[in-house]
């Protein structure tokens, strides 16, 4: 059997710090501990030359960005990516060379590295852009796909053409991985693609928990200053539209009416402005703290009483089973990845996505009503958090998703 040389490609951008970066993260941890040797490429990365480190057991290389105004540009761009990896690139006849892609609309990339390589390609669907800009609306997708060229709007042609560019790069890869069923079940309703190459993984955590007992959770609470008696609600991500924060603050003003004693904290980085705008009233008892280490996020974990991903559209839903994993009673929108992740009313509790003033949003009212819930049943939110904990042992712990990434790499 031939060996196996990952080429784990990522792009240097803000997403690679959060959802992608974890899941990377996660990757390499158990290569390290497997007989596949791996490299991880970063395309679009600052400066003006190749960089490259060895550091933690395997290379990193950085590939500098460069602007290009036209597909013919960029084409000359993704061939010079290939010729540059010549001397990174290893080929012999007993090693099986797979580059592992983890960014959709790129299919001149996979073409210059098929002209280059003799190659396998991977292509992990994360997310797309087209559904971000539609905020997970696939009927508006399937709409815009059967409109006429000239009914399109400027933004639906964008959609469409990205859509497009996606579809192209999948049949040009040799497997098409989703990290969740929604994804792949939309492409193909939109295109033919091989669904005997497509295969569903969902992403996985490491088991970080470790339950603390009553006197250390005073301690870890003291240190945050968060009074014993007071209830803490936990948002964790991108403080952007799509994560539905704005609807969270307004079903927490409305909670306030009748339970005096929370607290909301908001964790993540993003445009605050509009959103203190929206807390004003209520400042004293919301804290944003803008993006923490994983150290701080998961001492927030352990003090929080429940946990809230309200997002209008989430291609997986990773931090909903970070919240799982550490034993918080959850509440989700009812929308992609989080959909499948939850099971209502056992696992966690679903909030519908809503339309209003032709957007999409998550339901305030219903928001308040779910959260509000979890604080006046303790029992119940009790029950909750411990089916969510079991569910993540069972389905989302990271030596399930070790094992079908080794089974992926060996079938090449």
């Amino acid at each position: 059997m031939k060996k196996r040389k990952v080429y784990i490609f990522n792009s240097a951008s803000r997403a690679a710090n959060y959802g992608i970066g974890t899941y990377i993260n996660q990757l390499t941890s158990y290569l390290k501990n497997s007989d596949i040797d791996f490299d991880i490429i970063y395309l679009n990365g600052e400066g003006r030359e190749v960089a490259v480190t060895e550091e933690k057991g395997y290379r990193q290389i950085l590939i500098s960005a460069a602007r290009y105004r036209s597909v013919k540009e960029a084409g000359y761009y993704y061939r010079n990516v290939a010729y540059l990896l010549d001397e990174y690139i290893i080929q012999s006849k007993d090693t099986q060379c797979i580059f592992h892609l983890n960014f959709m609309t790129n299919p001149l990339l996979v073409s210059a590295l098929k002209r280059r390589y003799n190659c396998k390609i991977i292509l992990v669907c994360h997310y797309t852009n087209w559904s971000f800009s539609l905020l997970g609306d696939e009927k508006r997708l399937l709409t815009i796909v059967k409109e006429s060229a000239q009914r399109k709007s400027l933004a639906d042609k964008l959609n469409y053409n990205e859509l497009k560019e996606d579809i192209r790069m999948i049949r040009k890869c040799d497997r098409f991985v989703c990290v969740a069923e929604h994804t792949l079940n939309t492409f193909l309703k939109v295109s033919d693609i091989e669904k005997t190459k497509c295969q569903i993984i969902n992403n996985a955590l490491k088991d970080d928990y470790k339950e603390l007992d009553t006197t250390q959770k005073r301690v870890l609470r003291a240190k945050w200053w968060i009074a014993d008696h007071r209830k803490v609600i936990l948002f964790v991500g991108r403080l952007d539209e799509i994560k539905g924060v704005s609807p969270l603050i307004k079903a927490f003003k409305k909670i306030l009416q009748s339970h005096s004693d929370i607290h909301l904290i908001l964790v993540g980085d993003g445009n605050y402005n509009p959103l203190l705008a929206e807390a004003f009233e209520c400042c004293t008892r919301i804290t944003f703290t803008g993006r923490l280490s994983k150290k701080k996020i998961q001492e927030l974990y352990q003090i929080a009483d429940i946990g809230v991903v309200p997002s209008i559209h989430e291609e997986f839903g990773l931090v909903a089973i970070e919240m799982m994993m550490y034993k918080l009673p959850v509440v989700v929108g009812n929308t992609g990845g989080l959909s499948e992740i939850i099971k209502d009313n056992i696992t966690g509790l679903k909030v519908p996505i809503i339309t209003f003033k032709r957007k999409r949003t998550i339901s305030y009212q219903v928001l308040s009503a779910k959260i509000a819930l979890l604080l006046e049943d303790e029992r119940y939110a009790s029950e909750i958090a411990e089916n969510g904990r079991k569910e993540f042992l069972e389905k989302y712990e990271i030596s399930l998703f070790r094992n079908k990434m080794l089974t992926l790499y060996n079938s090449l």
